[in-house]
């Protein structure tokens, strides 16, 4: 009987024992699968890796420079495969044109499908949807990000700022100095001219390449100097240029000796549209620049070579131009960048300095999972500060669009490949710095020099970007139009700029101007640009 009592006992603890050996072969296999919780720190070779969730982004991207090329799908696009492999996320972007952007959203957020990262090119909206509650606080989420903290200079960051909030990161690196001012140099040779440098040498020069046959064909068709109106009907393509000679520009705010100046209502101004018509009633510009809204215009009439001096971009006189030029015109002028012209009181600008307007913001609706934001924040980190990523998204497919020569990326010529085939890598190249001389890829040395002279005259850009309209004046659209139509006809004549005063008086009594003042005075108080 004893012995069957020790059989029985032997028995049992055999029984226990196999199940102490299967447990340990149950938690073996769930250690495999991450499932296993223990008090005990596990030994270093049995540690696993953290599993990172893979997160799905979408991404409302404006910042791309093709808005009009469709999103590529994924297995044909080699850059977003590039940062979803580094990032573990699914990248769900779209694109859109700058006149389809703000009604497309809008919708978006209408049907409470508000995309996870936005977009936005210019302050105004960025805090217009803030405001409404589209988009969140960025300071804590920025806590985990310092490359991208330290990759942009603190001027660039102080735009983002908005009641004392961090409400987006920087966008595109603007570029200063892009246009400046083009003479035909054969011309003022043909007449034993010299580059002007006051309005009045320079409406002289105008008058001359108009009348004077610089180009010596016996025929009346040059013209001395040619520009544009905006969609809005604001004198720009170049005809902004004439402005600031003398210290003014189409409706600009600033802020001078502790005030606010509205260009618009300036006597500077007055004095400004006084030489504007000087130079339009002297019929020295192309007629057809009141059909002009955009710089391919700009390009035919230089390729053209019948008008002698105008604004235009840094690039004109890269090879692809210059062949356009021979084949367009059937010569190529000799066309030399100049300062721009010093104005009455000593005013010698050329253009105003980027102000970092665009910038990238978060949803508030993304915001709610502080996982999801922070491996947003971190994917524009990696976007903007990744060295090994950057030769991809600002040059595109390496091999096609770029190679690497010694350490240092080269662009590839594109005449070497079909650039339509790859202009959806343009989606990705709105991280390029403003100083990457790769990217920009000067072909011309003298590209590089016209861009370093037009630099120097660049003016400060604090105030005028960082306004935005205020909702509750209703006014705003038709006192906008109706400085826009007033400069016009004063610049064109058909007001007499002795209305001016009544001008003025019509803005204040009709329009309520205090009414803007007042508003921008407490927005730039509220950024500590006023006292």
């Amino acid at each position: 009987m004893q012995k069957r009592h020790v059989y029985i006992l032997m028995l049992v603890m055999s029984i226990l024992l196999s199940g102490v050996l299967a447990g340990c072969g149950s938690n073996k296999n769930n250690e495999e699968k991450n499932t296993v919780e223990t008090t005990e720190a596990p030994k270093k070779e049995e540690v696993k890796e953290e599993v990172i969730e893979k997160y799905k982004i979408s991404m409302y991207n404006l910042a791309g420079f093709r808005p009009t090329v469709p999103v590529l799908p994924i297995d044909k696009d080699p850059i977003r495969q590039m940062i979803e492999k580094a990032m573990n996320i699914e990248l769900d972007m779209s694109v859109a044109t700058n006149d389809q952007a703000w009604d497309k959203l809008n919708v978006l957020i209408a049907s409470n499908q508000v995309p996870d990262l936005l977009y936005f090119n210019d302050r105004a909206n960025a805090i217009k949807y803030y405001n409404q509650g589209v988009t969140a606080d960025l300071d804590e989420l920025l806590k985990h990000t310092p490359d991208l903290m330290g990759n942009f200079d603190p001027s660039r960051w102080e735009p983002m700022k908005y009641n004392g909030k961090t409400i987006g990161t920087p966008g595109v690196e603007g570029v200063g100095g892009i246009n400046g001012w083009w003479i035909n140099n054969d011309w003022l040779k043909k007449l034993n001219l010299k580059a002007p440098t006051t309005p009045e040498e320079l409406l002289n020069v105008m008058k001359a390449f108009t009348f004077n046959d610089p180009d010596g064909n016996g025929k009346n068709d040059t013209y001395g100097f040619v520009g544009g109106l905006t969609k809005d009907g604001v004198l720009g393509l170049g005809m902004d240029k004439l402005f600031l000679m003398f210290g003014v520009k189409p409706n600009y705010v600033d802020v001078e000796d502790g005030k606010l100046v509205i260009h618009n209502i300036d006597p500077r101004m007055k004095e400004a549209l006084t030489f504007v018509n000087s130079v339009i009633s002297a019929n020295v510009m192309d007629p057809d620049w009141v059909t002009m809204n955009v710089g391919l215009q700009l390009d035919e009439k230089m390729y053209k070579g019948k008008v002698g001096i105008m604004v235009n971009d840094w690039r004109r006189l890269e090879p692809e131009h210059v062949k356009k030029m021979q084949e367009i015109g059937g010569s190529v002028p000799d066309w030399t960048a100049i300062p721009p012209m010093k104005g009455p009181r000593g005013d010698q600008i050329l253009d105003l300095k980027p102000f970092q307007s665009s910038q990238w913001a978060i949803s508030k609706n993304a915001a709610k999972d502080p996982a999801k934001a922070k491996r947003i924040i971190e994917l524009l980190q990696y976007l903007y500060t990744d060295k090994e990523a950057y030769p991809y998204l600002a040059y595109g497919v390496k091999g096609v669009t770029w190679t690497d020569e010694g350490g240092q990326a080269k662009l590839t010529p594109k005449t070497s490949y079909d650039e339509k085939e790859y202009d959806w890598k343009y989606h990705y190249a709105f991280v390029r710095r403003g100083n990457d001389a790769a990217y920009f890829n000067f072909q011309n040395p003298k590209t590089a020099e016209t861009h370093a002279l037009n630099l120097k005259y660049l003016k400060d850009n604090n105030v005028n970007p960082r306004l935005v309209p205020d909702p509750s004046d209703t006014l705003a659209v038709d006192r906008e139009k109706y400085m826009n139509e007033m400069n016009l006809k004063f610049a064109t004549g058909k007001e007499s700029l002795s209305k001016w005063d009544d001008y003025v008086q019509t803005l204040q009594d009709k329009f309520k101007l205090n009414v803007l003042i007042d508003n921008y005075t407490a927005q730039l108080k509220n950024d500590g640009i006023l006292k």
